[in-house]
């Protein structure tokens, strides 16, 4: 009967602090996430792609997460309207910059990849300062 008692109160004693160690645990990867996907829905809403990919990219020679590239894949409009690409892309790099800073994420450049039907792929890169500058221009007017 004693065995029975002890044996129990170390099962619940076992399953009370496995709980609070799991509890702990999803709270930390909650708060771990670095940005939010409003930059990546705004997006969305004005390209219509098929794909969105956004992600950190690590930069040698010490891997610290600096530059982020997002993956435009197949929007009707990037393709149709290829001329202006670059102003499409800065857009795009602008809309996800505003989001980053929003959510006090650190990072240097933003890097557009758009990715077309036809096998057109273009990458392009825009630096922090640049990015800075565009959204105060668009903030003043």
């Amino acid at each position: 009967m004693i065995f029975t008692k002890r044996f129990f109160l170390i099962i619940i004693l076992i399953f009370t602090f496995s709980c609070q160690n799991t509890k702990n645990k999803t709270e930390t990867l909650g708060d771990s996430k670095d940005f939010s996907d409003v930059g990546i829905q705004e997006i969305g809403k004005l390209y219509y792609p098929e794909k969105i990919d956004a992600r950190p990219v690590k930069v040698l020679p010490d891997n610290v997460k600096k530059d982020y590239i997002i993956e435009i894949t197949n929007s009707d409009l990037l393709e149709q309207d290829s001329i202006n690409l670059k102003r499409y892309s800065k857009n795009i790099a602008c809309l996800y910059k505003e989001d980053l800073i929003k959510n006090r994420s650190n990072f240097e450049n933003i890097i557009v990849k758009i990715n077309n039907r036809n096998g057109k792929n273009q990458n392009f890169e825009f630096t922090h300062d640049e990015l800075i500058k565009t959204i105060k221009i668009k903030t003043k007017n």
